[in-house]
């Protein structure tokens, strides 16, 4: 389990099928993660029977839970993929699922817990995200917590009745162990 000051991360669990479902199909946030059409639960638990078995390795991903680090209750998920161990680089991907959970400074902490996760434990160099050029609270969340701008994918994916520009962004290491130097961690338990 990794600590940060709002959240700690946890290993995803086949058990957590209900509580991803209970907000997972919700139009506000699923519209962020350019793929609005609602998923079954028994889409949902297949996937969930894929990535609690992931290897970030062997598999090029791994899946973490988001939760309220005094409540213990689930806020989302955030996500490794296409992990390259030769390149050292990641993609990276979150998503807190009730919108009431919005700008409440989880996002920001899950990413910059990720981030140290990515650096100090798989030993990455760089992670790169995408995001839709709408979601500005998103962005803000991704430079708060180390991610800088780095290109645009133009008109990418429509979405909401017309096509959206993805931002891209990412964080290098070294840039990263400024703030997070060897030996330190974000937060503790």
């Amino acid at each position: 389990m990794y600590y940060g000051e709002k959240v700690h991360l946890r290993a995803l669990e086949l058990e957590d099928l209900d509580v991803v479902m209970e907000n997972w199909n919700n139009l506000e946030m699923r519209q962020f993660l350019a793929t609005a059409w609602p998923m079954s639960k028994n889409i949902e638990r297949k996937w969930l029977e894929r990535v609690t078995t992931m290897d970030p390795w062997k598999d090029g991903g791994m899946v973490l839970a988001i939760e309220d680090k005094k409540t213990k209750k689930f806020l989302g998920s955030t996500s490794f993929f296409d992990i390259s161990k030769q390149n050292q680089r990641a993609e990276f991907g979150i998503a807190i699922h009730n919108p009431e959970n919005f700008g409440r400074g989880y996002g920001t902490d899950a990413v910059r817990l990720m981030l140290w996760v990515g650096f100090h434990i798989l030993g990455l160099n760089s992670i790169f995200l995408v995001t839709l050029d709408t979601n500005v609270r998103a962005q803000h969340a991704y430079e708060k917590a180390g991610f800088k701008r780095a290109g645009l994918y133009r008109q990418a994916t429509y979405m909401m009745g017309k096509f959206h520009d993805f931002v891209v962004m990412d964080a290098i290491r070294e840039d990263f162990l400024k703030q997070y130097p060897p030996g330190t961690q974000v937060s503790g338990p």
